[in-house]
């Protein structure tokens, strides 16, 4: 598993955990999307994420995102495919600057970042 993890945040347009938080306690202007079902997102999810699943990202992706803006999708972790289908779907619609975070809310919570409920 630590071998997916060096290879994904090398790799360009991905972003790592303590890239992720460092972002969020400067405030820097993103939206963190959350590519994992609506249920899911609903159990639990990074604090500040907006739901947007896979499978309605084409149908809903611009009526809530702007093309320009800064995106930051993650799933469940390092094998979910979700986020990794999702960054590339945005991108074939014209959104510019999409990162993804492979390490999703697994990685996240591992490391004992905040997360939020309901």
């Amino acid at each position: 598993m630590l071998f997916l993890r060096r290879i994904s945040e090398m790799m360009p347009g991905k972003i790592s955990r303590k890239e992720l938080e460092k972002k969020m306690e400067r405030g820097d202007d993103f939206t963190l999307v959350d590519a994992r079902s609506s249920d899911s997102y609903r159990e639990e999810r990074i604090k500040g994420a907006i739901s947007l699943p896979l499978e309605e990202a084409e149908k809903k992706a611009e009526a809530m995102l702007s093309k320009d803006e800064e995106i930051i999708v993650y799933c469940g972790g390092f094998s979910c495919p979700a986020s990794g289908n999702e960054v590339r779907k945005l991108r074939e619609m014209g959104f510019k600057n999409v990162r993804h975070y492979a390490g999703g809310i697994k990685d996240w919570k591992e490391a004992g970042c905040p997360t939020e409920k309901g």
